[in-house]
């Protein structure tokens, strides 16, 4: 799944790229920021909090109320990658994303944290396209 901010300057990708041994998903992770990037590939997932990330999307995306949505957080075991997020009247979700240990052109790690506002359409397709993505995955 990838994620564009509505500026079109930023953007997170979240591929599930391999299954290992335990249920664990290998995720690749690439965050674009103004031409800045990152990458991350790690075991920071499990199948179920996959498809728990893909429901928390789509839930923040597909509320129909009036008002703003309260900030609402989700985490996992791996602690390489946490979100909050929350759907804005008109039609916009914000999203916060942190990963930790990504890589860049140069040597070592940095944690990364973006934000993001996503049209509310972009973000449910994202949610379908990580469960696609996910089930593509070979048992």
């Amino acid at each position: 799944m990838r994620i564009v901010d509505q500026d079109g300057d930023r953007s997170v990708e979240l591929r599930p790229a391999a299954r290992e041994e335990g249920d664990r998903v290998v995720v690749d992770a690439i965050v674009d920021d103004g031409g800045r990037r990152w990458e991350l590939s790690e075991a920071c997932l499990t199948t179920t909090e996959a498809r728990g990330l893909a429901a928390w999307l789509a839930g923040l995306a597909e509320d129909t109320t009036a008002a703003a949505d309260e900030w609402t957080s989700l985490t996992f075991d791996s602690n390489a990658l946490s979100l909050s997020g929350h759907r804005i009247p008109g039609g916009t979700v914000e999203l916060r994303l942190a990963l930790l240990r990504m890589h860049t052109a140069g040597a070592g790690t940095t944690d990364v944290v973006v934000g993001l506002r996503a049209p509310q359409p972009a973000v449910t397709t994202a949610a379908r396209t990580l469960l696609a993505e996910l089930e593509a995955l070979p048992a």
